[in-house]
């Protein structure tokens, strides 16, 4: 924001700056940032949500949704680094007051996927669902044991034998 419209109570003089409780030796409070990646409509901004902070400064803040939506809350991950030289500008704009406070640390989170929703897991499953099929298919090729017998050795004997063994990767990796 280039022009002051943004500081309407800040006018062009000298105020007074306030070291707020957090630059204390023992702060009795705490200020944080949150960045997320997306935040959907879908989010009621009239009702309270839950923050956890759990192992390894892993967060998740947990938000409902309006009423009638489909998944019923909107789930973000991710985790909390300490901020070491940040601060934050508080601006009472009813009295004036500028007061600087410490930003202790900087939460950035990502949305969740609903489980399931993803094309990974939906590729997961077909493939659960296809070896599942064919478990239950009973095998009904039959080998001959001459056919055993001509089948070339595998690299396993090769290596046993002590012969060298040369490998090359062959094939596509893509993702659809």
């Amino acid at each position: 924001m280039n022009s002051a419209a943004g500081f309407s109570h800040l006018d062009r003089r000298e105020r007074v700056l306030k070291l707020g409780e957090s630059f204390e030796k023992q702060p009795r409070c705490a200020f944080h940032t949150v960045r997320y990646d997306f935040k959907p409509a879908s989010i009621d901004t009239s009702s309270e949500g839950y923050l956890e902070v759990g192992e390894g400064e892993q967060v998740t803040i947990t938000l409902p949704n309006i009423e009638g939506s489909t998944p019923p809350v909107t789930v973000f991950k991710g985790s909390k680094k300490p901020y070491l030289k940040e601060c934050i500008l508080i601006i009472n704009h009813d009295t004036g007051e500028c007061r600087l406070e410490k930003l202790s640390s900087n939460i950035t989170v990502k949305k969740t996927r609903v489980e399931g929703s993803s094309k990974i897991q939906y590729r997961k499953e077909q493939q659960q669902q296809q070896m599942w099929n064919s478990a239950r298919t009973p095998n009904l090729v039959k080998h001959s044991p001459s056919e055993d017998k001509m089948s070339p050795a595998s690299p396993i004997d090769d290596i046993e034998r002590g012969n060298d063994l040369q490998l090359s990767e062959s094939g596509s990796d893509s993702d659809d």
